[in-house]
């Protein structure tokens, strides 16, 4: 809780996975990729309940045994196609209606996203509250010079190579999708994470590490296993 606010986290996590499988109870560095997520909510000084919204029965044990309460996701909300929004907007009425709980904040967690500092969920909690926002979502200041590919030809997407801006200067703002902080209300009037007034949170630069296919976690692990991140204040789960 913060100035009388309730906060919840909702960290949805589906069983299938295209590009690793059983990806979210991998054990990454020896922990399932589940329980960095469920950690950095667990330690939380501001986060009041933690869940975890799912379709998996092993997700579902693992996820208890690492302290978080959990939401079964219904099958039709949950494949591949379907934005994890709508796990959370499910989520948040069936907390309110089925286990009569009242909050005012979420705090959405994406779980592959593991590495988080131990402080900034509750640096981005206060800035919501205190700002009266909507939507405060995680971000870097790693700023890429895109280019696509249309047919047999890349163009330049973000920006123009006659006139290209010395990175010092460059404006944009990367969002990491590692966490979002969103009014309750706004969450299910818009039935997504942004609501009208959004404003970001500068994270550290581990924050925009993504876990989607197996190469991602062979690095992440490798790095996890490195001694120099003994050098940042990264919230890791322990063992069970």
């Amino acid at each position: 809780m913060y100035k009388k606010k309730k906060i919840i986290a909702i960290i949805p996590a589906r069983e299938g996975s295209k590009g690793i499988k059983n990806k979210n109870i991998k054990k990454l560095n020896g922990v399932p990729l589940i329980s960095y997520s469920i950690s950095s909510a667990k330690k939380s000084k501001l986060i009041d309940k933690v869940f975890v919204s799912t379709d998996g029965k092993q997700i579902s044990r693992v996820s208890k045994i690492y302290g978080a309460e959990v939401i079964i996701r219904p099958k039709k909300i949950s494949n591949n196609i379907i934005m994890p929004d709508a796990a959370v907007v499910h989520a948040i009425n069936y907390i309110s209606k089925n286990l009569n709980f009242d909050f005012d904040y979420v705090a959405f967690l994406q779980p592959t996203s593991p590495l988080r500092n131990k402080t900034e969920l509750d640096l981005a909690i206060k800035k919501c509250i205190n700002k009266k926002l909507d939507t405060v979502f995680s971000s870097t200041d790693y700023k890429p010079f895109v280019w696509v590919k249309k047919g047999k030809k890349i163009l330049p997407d973000n920006f123009n190579p006659k006139q290209r801006k010395r990175r010092q200067i460059n404006s944009n703002i990367n969002e990491t999708g590692s966490f979002y902080i969103v009014k309750k209300d706004s969450f299910l009037k818009n039935k997504d994470r942004f609501g009208k007034k959004v404003s970001n949170y500068e994270a550290d630069f581990y924050n925009f590490f993504e876990i989607d296919n197996i190469e991602e976690f062979e690095f992440v692990e490798k790095l996890l296993k490195h001694s120099i991140l003994n050098n940042y204040n990264l919230q890791l789960p322990q063992k069970r």
